[in-house]
């Protein structure tokens, strides 16, 4: 292994793309050490805190690595473990022999998660995967240089997979699919590759879950933010005048990015054509506006109340785009989404067992500097610095700080849920109270009126 400091005026003046506090396994003795990790361009960075001006201990580089999931270990819950090893040539060979494996602990399972998504995205991003949290432009621009068009592969292939095999499954798009099948599915396409699919029932809510998860991860929804009341708006229109919201909505779809206008298109026409098998899949437009409402249009704000509120409207306006494709998507589109299909699949839709062709990668050098590769080989002299273990505490005070900062994030959001569902009930009981006043006066003007002139009787004949 090298041994190469980093200098701080020599690091990359890099956007970071992630960060967080991980526990890293290390040292002589093989403990766990609290580290504050940076992903920025195709190094993964580590430091003792997050405190500026900040020196990294070292630098791991990704690319030719793997990142594998390790499951629970009986009798340590609350360990979510995940591991980036040396990735393997097409004989199993290992890309770099000199490379040590980095044992990273996260604190849930969502962040986990989030950390292996968005290392992936470095690793396998050169050979068209990655796309699971990568913006829609990042992900056409790669494909379009590989003779693709404004529609990701991965939406190409479920489509077609489905179209062929789900459009008479009932629950589709609303039963999920099996978690390990579609995790599977996610992790081959995030390395590049294109998986085999079977035609079973099964498959298709998995393939089904698979474009949904891409959808809801993209980093803007498909109708990016800046647009959602500007599309309120129009649907607001066209309840009350259904002409002049049309017009609306069709100023609107036309000011969208080209990626997102294109993909939006061709995504509302395969719902219409979902829709038209709703006898046998119970899922009309109603049902799949509810359930692609929020992947393709939701507010950036956080704010439980807005979200609400927008529900409704949102389901309306994804009923109308689906309903009425045709009135705001040209029929150019389709000839173009076809074209660049035929480029990007070599003229064979169906045929997606052979996987992409993949350039060599680079060889990882893991970059440590003296202090850590002590830690990390023992060679650091007869025993552990005080000054080291004091940081250490210092940094595990301040991960579990982070935490409780974020529990009380979540208890905040969640006590103006509470306060805010309070506000409607007590709004329903004064409207309740109010009916019952109104109720009980008009009774007793009904008595006033039948004792001044008489009970009314209708005439016999």
């Amino acid at each position: 292994m090298q041994k190469q400091p980093i200098p701080p005026t020599r690091r990359p003046k890099q956007r970071i793309e992630h960060c967080g506090w991980l526990r890293k396994l290390g040292g002589r003795y093989r403990n766990l050490r609290s580290r504050w990790f940076e992903l920025k361009g195709d190094q993964l960075y580590y430091f003792r805190d997050n405190n500026e001006p900040k020196t990294p201990i070292a630098a791991i580089p990704l690319a030719g690595n793997e990142v594998i999931r390790h499951p629970p270990e009986p009798g340590e819950p609350g360990k979510f473990k995940f591991e980036i090893i040396s990735g393997k040539d097409k004989e199993g060979r290992p890309v770099s022999s000199s490379h040590d494996t980095f044992v990273l602990i996260a604190s849930s399972q969502q962040e986990m998660e989030e950390w292996i998504r968005a290392i992936n995205r470095i690793i396998y991003a050169p050979f068209g995967g990655g796309m699971f949290g990568r913006s829609l432009a990042e992900t056409v621009k790669f494909e379009t240089r590989r003779g693709g068009g404004y529609v990701p592969l991965i939406v190409h292939k479920c489509v077609d997979f489905i179209r062929a095999h789900g459009l008479v499954e009932e629950g589709l798009f609303r039963l999920p699919g099996q978690a390990k099948n579609v995790a599977d599915l996610k992790d081959a396409f995030n390395r590049g590759d294109i998986p085999e699919l079977g035609a079973n029932k099964a498959e298709v809510h998995s393939v089904a879950s698979v474009l949904k998860s891409y959808l809801r991860e993209l980093p803007e929804p498909l109708i990016p933010y800046d647009y959602f009341e500007v599309f309120l708006t129009a649907a607001r229109c066209y309840e009350m005048y259904e002409e002049d919201g049309i017009v609306a909505i069709q100023k609107q779809v036309t000011t969208l990015p080209k990626p997102n206008y294109i993909l939006l298109g061709y995504l509302c026409r395969f719902l219409h054509e979902v829709q038209e098998h709703s006898k046998e899949n119970k899922m009309g437009v109603r049902n799949l506006a509810t359930v692609f409402g929020p992947n393709i249009l939701r507010s950036g704000s956080e704010d439980p109340q807005v979200m609400m509120e927008s529900t409704n409207l949102v389901t309306e306006l994804i009923s109308i785009l689906i309903r009425k494709h045709e009135l705001f998507f040209s029929k150019a589109d389709d000839e173009d989404v076809q074209s660049s299909r035929l480029q990007q699949f070599g003229g064979d839709l169906m045929d997606f067992a052979e996987p992409p062709v993949r350039m060599p990668r680079p060889q990882p050098t893991t970059q440590l500097s003296d202090t850590e590769h002590e830690e990390e080989t023992g060679t650091g002299g007869d025993g552990e610095d005080p000054r080291s273990d004091i940081q250490e505490l210092e940094n595990e005070l301040e991960l579990q700080q982070q935490q409780i900062k974020d529990l009380q994030s979540k208890l905040e959001q969640e006590r103006k849920v509470r306060e805010m569902l309070v506000l409607r009930l007590t709004d329903e009981q004064r409207a309740r109270e109010s009916a019952e006043d109104r109720l009980e006066k008009l009774q007793a003007a009904m008595e006033e009126f039948c004792a001044k002139y008489g009970s009314w009787e209708p005439t016999q004949r």
